[in-house]
């Protein structure tokens, strides 16, 4: 039996409970699925951080030593970085998308429930997330000063990085550049 059965089979003491009780539930899904994806994303994000100089560092060593191990290695570790890079960042864009669903149920939650303004206290205050969204779109380069452009920043500084340091290595293997010793 689905749970709206029951609501529509309650007598009227009984109704109101199921239904507060149905709304709360609605209110700990959302909020949970919500925590867990912005959670995921951050730990993403510092896993991509601590992950990152440790495979520069391995590039510029098989760099320094392509004298012992060749130019190839050198040339494909920092291609294999951005590859890294890439992965990330559509892991990334997946997460966000997961979170900005759970924001959307958690705004219509809080309009339709939680600050509705059948409430006295609700009247003036539409709800944290649902008050945050209005202010953040009335500011100026709303888009560049947020999380989701910055995080996308990062890793597009280190996409061409790692392809910078590519290109490097290539031109060094294929001799049009020379380097002194």
């Amino acid at each position: 039996m689905s749970l709206t059965d029951i609501l529509q089979r309650a007598t009227p003491p009984e109704d109101a409970r199921a239904t507060m009780e149905f709304e709360k539930m609605r209110l700990e899904l959302s909020w949970r699925y919500f925590d867990f994806h912005a959670r995921q994303r951050t730990q993403l994000f510092h896993f991509f951080v601590i992950l990152s100089p440790f495979v520069f560092g391995g590039c510029f060593y098989l760099l320094k030593e392509r004298s012992q191990l060749g130019g190839l290695p050198g040339i494909i570790a920092p291609c294999a970085g951005a590859l890294l890079v890439i992965v990330f960042f559509g892991l990334d864009r997946r997460n966000r998308q997961m979170i900005e669903i759970a924001e959307e149920a958690l705004m219509l939650l809080e309009q339709h429930l939680l600050f509705a303004s059948f409430r006295t206290i609700g009247s003036a205050f539409p709800g944290p997330m649902t008050k945050e969204h209005e202010v953040n779109c009335k500011r100026r380069f709303a888009k560049c000063r947020g999380h989701t452009f910055l995080i996308s920043l990062v890793y597009l500084l280190a996409f061409a990085l790692f392809l910078a340091l590519s290109l490097y290595a290539f031109l060094i293997e294929s001799g049009h550049l020379l380097l002194t010793s």
